[in-house]
C-alpha cells in the first residue's frame, strides 16, 4: 500500500521578504537531518523527489515541503515515521547543522559538478544572479506596498464589527469543541507552517492536501478584519493549554495572520480556505453592522482593486526571478555528474532505512 502525501510550504514570500519556518518541519523524534548544499540545477530537489517516491512506494507517509519561489521544486522532505528530514540548505533559507554529525550533516552536491566548465559561464552566472536579486527586491516592494492596503481594509471592517458577539461565539465554540476533553498535563509546542503561498505562478493553496486526512473540517467565513485570526488563535491556544498537538498555518503576505489550524488529538481542523466552503460554516460576517459598513463600501472596493494589482505585480516579478533562475540552472545541469548523484541517492536510501527498527 502506498504512503500518503501532504503538500506544505515551509516558507513564504511575505511583505517583509523571504521568511521560513524550517525549524518546524520536524520538532521531535529527530534521527537524521540531511542538509543539501550546492548551486541551482545541481539536483537537490530532484534527489528529494526520487527519495520521496521510493518511500511512498514502501508505504511511508511523507510531507513534501514546496518552495514558494518555485513550487515545482522541494525545499524539504519529511519522512516522519523514520524521523528523517532532507532539506535544501542554500539561499534564501540558509541552514547549517546545529548538532553536526549527531543529528545533522551536510551533503555537498557541489562535489559532483565540473568546475572548469562552470568557470566558463562565470560572468553570465554572476550577471543573471544580480537580475534575480533585483526581481526579488522589486517583488517584495510590491508585497510591502500591499500590506498597508490590507490593513486599511481590515480597519474598515473592524469598525463595522460587533466583537462582543464574536467573543460569545468563540466561547460557545470552545465549550462545544473541548467539552469531552481533559488536560493531559503535557506541553506540546505548536507547529507553524504555511498552507498557501504567493508564487511565480500565482496564489497556490495546498490546504486540501494538508487536511486530506482530517476527519472534521470547519470553514471559517469572514471578510478581512472580522476576527478570523483571533478566533483561530484562541482555539489553538486552548488546545495547547490542554496538552494537545496543534498545527498552525499562516497567511503568506502577513505571517502574523492565521489561515488554518489542526487540533490533531481531536482530528479537527478550522480553515479560511475557500476549498472547504461547502463544509460546516462558522460565519463571522453575520456580526458586521451593514449600516456602518455602507459608508466604507466605495473605499473598500477601491482598496481591494489596488491590493489585487499590487499582488499581481509582485507575482510578475517572482515570475521574472524564476525565469532568470532557470537560465542559471541551464548552466549547471550539463556540468553535473548525475551518475554520481544516483549513487548518492541509493546510499541515502540505505542509510534512511536503518531507522526502520529504531
Amino acid at each position: 500500500m502506498e504512503g500518503k502525501i501532504r503538500k506544505i510550504f515551509p516558507g513564504a514570500n511575505t511583505a517583509n521578504g523571504s521568511f521560513n519556518f524550517f525549524d518546524n518541519i520536524i520538532q521531535n523524534d529527530i534521527n537524521r537531518i540531511f542538509c543539501f548544499k550546492g548551486g541551482p540545477g545541481v539536483g537537490k530537489s530532484s534527489l528529494m523527489k526520487k527519495i520521496a517516491q521510493e518511500f511512498i512506494d514502501r508505504g511511508y507517509d511523507v510531507e513534501l515541503h514546496h518552495c514558494p519561489s518555485d513550487p515545482s521544486s522541494l525545499d524539504a522532505l519529511l519522512i516522519k515515521k523514520l524521523g528523517v528530514v532532507l532539506l535544501d540548505g542554500t539561499s534564501p533559507h540558509i541552514v547549517d547543522p546545529k548538532d553536526p554529525g549527531a543529528i545533522d550533516e551536510i551533503v555537498n552536491l557541489g562535489e559532483f559538478w565540473n568546475v572548469d566548465n562552470l568557470e566558463k559561464d562565470k560572468d553570465k552566472i554572476i550577471e543573471v544572479g544580480k537580475d534575480i536579486s533585483a526581481s526579488f527586491r522589486r517583488a517584495y516592494k510590491f508585497l510591502k506596498s500591499a500590506e498597508p492596503i490590507y490593513l486599511d481594509i481590515e480597519e474598515k471592517y473592524k469598525n463595522s464589527m460587533n466583537f462582543g458577539k464574536v467573543n460569545l461565539l468563540v466561547d460557545e465554540f470552545i465549550e462545544k469543541l473541548f467539552k469531552e476533553t481533559s488536560n493531559s498535563g503535557q506541553y506540546k509546542k505548536e507547529r507553524h507552517l504555511f498552507g498557501t503561498a504567493i508564487t511565480p505562478i500565482g496564489h497556490i493553496d495546498y490546504t486540501d492536501s494538508i487536511l486530506s486526512q482530517v476527519k472534521k473540517v470547519y470553514y471559517l467565513d469572514g471578510e478581512i478584519g472580522t476576527g478570523k485570526t483571533t478566533f483561530l488563535r484562541k482555539i489553538y491556544e486552548k488546545a495547547v493549554q490542554k496538552g494537545m498537538s496543534v498545527e498552525v498555518y499562516h497567511y503568506p503576505l502577513i505571517k502574523e495572520k492565521i489561515e488554518t489550524i489542526i487540533i490533531k488529538d481531536l482530528d479537527v481542523a478550522i480553515t479560511v480556505s475557500h476549498i472547504f466552503e461547502d463544509r460546516e460554516k462558522i460565519d463571522l460576517n453575520q456580526f458586521i453592522d451593514k449600516d456602518k459598513l455602507s459608508k466604507y463600501q466605495e473605499e473598500i472596493e477601491f482598496d481591494k482593486k489596488i491590493f489585487n494589482e499590487l499582488i499581481n505585480y509582485a507575482i510578475s516579478n517572482l515570475k521574472k526571478a524564476k525565469s532568470k533562475h532557470d537560465i542559471i540552472e541551464a548552466c549547471y545541469v550539463p556540468n553535473m555528474n548525475f551518475d554520481e548523484i544516483e549513487k548518492l541517492r541509493k546510499e541515502l536510501v540505505k542509510r534512511i532505512l536503518k531507522y526502520e527498527n529504531k
